[in-house]
Parts: structure tokens; sequence; C-alpha cells
């Protein structure tokens, strides 16, 4: 049984839970997956760049120095709150265009409590579709009444 529950602690551990939290003064670390919402002028600043009417770049940071972030953007978000999603794409982002910062962090407590439950709720399963918790006894299908 314990060679089979390897696989379900893999899949809850992969379902953690984050959350977004604001960066402070310091620059986010390469690779930290950040959420950037642009001021007006920024919107209209990045507009060649990400299109018009952007308020909100999504992804990763590939290089953060000199007061420039270059983002790999996951998805940008516009005035009407549309989400458009992108892959990858490398946007360089100056700072004083940028309103707020959020780095995406996993959230502990919540990770751990969705994964016991995840891993509570598939060992239940688990029992239950091996015969593990009993019921009743099957009725004969034949009509008689008695269980064989």
């Amino acid at each position: 049984m314990k060679s089979r529950l390897v696989p379900l602690v893999a899949i809850a551990a992969l379902t953690g839970c984050y959350s977004y939290l604001p960066v402070g003064a310091a620059e986010p670390q390469v690779g930290a997956h950040v959420t950037a919402g642009l001021t007006e002028d920024g919107a209209d600043t990045l507009a060649r760049s990400v299109g018009p009417g952007i308020t909100t770049l999504r992804g990763d940071v590939v290089e953060a120095q000199d007061g420039t972030l270059t983002l790999a953007v996951t998805s940008v978000t516009d005035r009407l709150g549309q989400v458009t999603s992108w892959k990858g794409e490398q946007v360089r982002v100056p700072r004083v265009v940028v309103g707020s910062l959020e780095q995406r962090r996993l959230a502990l407590g919540r990770s751990l409590l969705l994964a016991a439950a995840f891993l509570g709720g598939s060992v239940a399963a688990w029992e239950a579709y091996q015969g593990g918790i009993r019921g009743g006894a099957i009725p004969n299908p034949g009509g008689g009444g008695e269980p064989k």
C-alpha cells in the first residue's frame, strides 16, 4: 500500500496554494513569478510592447537590474479585466512605470491543509474500493433476500 501512496503524495505536493505578496524595495530574484500592476503612464509607455489598455503583467523575472525588470510574460490583463495568455515573450519593464509589484509565494499552511485533505480522501477512496471499509452484505440477486 505504501508504494501506491507515493504518487498520491506527489500529486498532493503539486497542488500547493499560492498567494501574491507585495515585493519590498529590493528587486525580485531571477525566476520569481511576479505580477506587475502598471501605472496609467506605464500602460501608455508599454502599449507598443504589450498592447493598448494593458494594466497588469504576470510572468517570471528573467533579469532585474538598473531599475528595469525583464519579464517572461505568461499573461496580461486589460482595463476591462480580460486576461490574455502569453507564451513567455520577454518584455522590458522600467520600474518607474510599475505601480505595484507582487511575488507569488507558497502559502504553506493552506498547502498542507489541502494536501492532508487530498491524501485522506484518497486513502478513504482506496480503502472503499479495496473493500477495506465494510458495509452490509450484498443481497441475493435472485430475490431470495438472503445474502450469499
